[in-house]
């Protein structure tokens, strides 16, 4: 089911969020239930690693309207202007086995990507190992730190940032040829607030199914929106290393069909497309 148009007020790149509205309108039993919102921050996922040190629960969650040191795997940056994208960091306290760490960052991609392709009516693909799609260009990214914080405790942080209603000029010129947002692609724009309640509750609901269960659904769901599948890419983790995208493994890593080699499973890292084929 579609969610609902913005009103005309918000309509366009200025959507506003209403933290108290959104309290009240919230559905999820735990995540959001403590919500720190703020209409500029660095980075999400720096306040609530400051939360967890301070004591913060589990499913507490900060959303700002923007960060001006938003960030990416490895350290890039991540555009996050005012007005127009979600920028949200969820506290994890884990009961999970190390194992089952790596494979979450996939499973919250792919409870993201429902709530995306409901909103929107556009496909969404996954692209390994934590960035959602729309056609090939970038329309929101996963990323999930692990710290250990007061009392040697270990907790995850899951940052997401969407793109949600950005007119193509706003991106930068680095950018603009590799990103896109909800409104571009579905023509339209879509309520922030809306999207933000339904993905908590999406992401609530699958996290609860990867502790019962473990990746091994959720990754299912991740293979059959994998990105680039038949096209050859080139991953950094074995540097060099090469060859068509082919599926995702129960443990949550990428398999690559080489020419020479047979398959192999890449498990960190990052991977590009290559201009030529591997016939």
């Amino acid at each position: 089911m579609k969610l609902p148009p913005p009103s005309d007020e918000s309509a366009g790149p200025q959507d506003r969020y209403d933290a108290v509205r959104m309290r009240a309108k919230l559905s999820s039993r735990v995540f959001g239930r403590i919500l720190e919102y703020s209409d500029r921050v660095g980075s999400t996922n720096d306040v609530i690693l400051d939360l967890a040190g301070r004591g913060a629960p589990h499913g507490t969650v900060c959303l700002a309207d923007e960060q001006s040191a938003g960030r990416g795997r490895r350290g890039y940056g991540w555009f996050s202007p005012p007005g127009c994208g979600i920028w949200a960091s969820v506290l994890l306290r884990p009961r999970l086995s190390a194992a089952l760490a790596p494979p979450l960052t996939l499973c919250t991609a792919a409870a993201v990507a429902r709530v995306l392709e409901a909103a929107t009516g556009v496909a969404v693909q996954i692209k390994w190992p934590n960035d959602l799609l729309m056609g090939d260009r970038k329309v929101a990214g996963i990323l999930a730190e692990t710290r250990v914080v007061a009392g040697d405790e270990p907790v995850i942080v899951v940052g997401m940032g969407i793109n949600v209603n950005h007119p193509r000029d706003l991106f930068p010129d680095e950018i603009s040829d590799s990103a896109t947002s909800l409104r571009i692609e579905s023509g339209g724009p879509v309520a922030r607030e809306d999207l933000f309640l339904a993905i908590m509750s999406s992401f609530e609901t699958a996290y609860g199914d990867y502790l019962a269960s473990g990746p091994a659904s959720m990754l299912a769901e991740v293979d059959a929106r994998l990105a680039w599948r038949g096209r050859t890419v080139e991953a950094d983790s074995p540097a060099g290393a090469a060859g068509r995208v082919s599926r995702v493994d129960e443990e949550g890593g990428l398999v690559l069909d080489r020419r020479d080699g047979g398959p192999l499973a890449i498990r960190s890292g990052s991977i590009k497309l290559r201009t030529d084929n591997l016939n």
